[in-house]
């Protein structure tokens, strides 16, 4: 259960260089591929390419960001929910610059290895999408990011909407925990870029429960 003194506030542009620094420091403490891809370079650089890309502005049309807060107002967690909109022709991104010392293939093989999944299933006029959660690694296991999911959840139910997402693998438990159900997985041999074993994404799904 959650501390009661945390509570989940609609996140502002203010926030988005913690934001930035909080997805940095997370991703390094749990994610296998995070020193494959970063590792060569400073952390502050993808504190910078996060703020600038992710949350410049932080809330966008159809895109909602909310953070958990302590008593004090210290930013603990948030999670990233993008909304049903109405379908609009959309253009490919760049995505990354070519940047020095980072594993341009492997972050290509790791974002685009999901995409095939996204463009099947997921109907943005109809379904939403968790597009990042992230809880700082010192508050881990005190059920911010359960609260953080409880929103969207409860939007989800209101809305009669799918929750589509992307997990990486120690977030699936928790994903499963919550409702969410793998329906794919996607495995990249991390031996082809420098380090070893397998890493597992998984494509998960929620369907929204029957409000009385």
């Amino acid at each position: 259960m959650a501390d009661p003194t945390i509570s989940i506030q609609l996140a502002s542009d203010a926030d988005a260089r913690h934001l930035a620094a909080l997805m940095t420091a997370a991703f390094s403490a749990s994610d296998a591929v995070y020193p494959l891809i970063w590792g060569k370079v400073d952390s502050k650089v993808h504190d910078l390419i996060s703020e600038r890309g992710l949350f410049t502005p932080v809330q966008k049309e159809g895109r909602m960001t909310y953070k958990a807060v302590d008593a004090e107002g210290m930013i603990l967690g948030f999670a990233t929910w993008t909304l049903p909109t109405e379908r609009k022709e959309t253009k490919e991104g760049d995505g990354l610059p070519d940047l020095p010392g980072v594993n341009m293939e492997l972050w290509t093989v790791k974002v685009l290895g999901m995409r095939q999944y996204s463009d099947r299933d997921v109907d943005v006029e109809k379904d939403m999408f968790l597009q990042y959660l992230f809880v700082d690694p010192a508050y881990h296991r005190r059920g911010i990011g359960s609260l953080l999911l409880e929103w969207g959840s409860q939007k989800a139910d209101d809305l009669q909407a799918k929750v589509w997402l992307t997990s990486t693998p120690v977030a699936v438990k928790a994903y499963e925990k919550n409702g969410w159900c793998v329906k794919e997985t996607h495995e990249i041999l991390l031996g082809q870029y420098g380090g070893e074993g397998t890493y597992t994404r998984a494509w998960m799904l929620r369907e929204p429960r029957r409000v009385v």
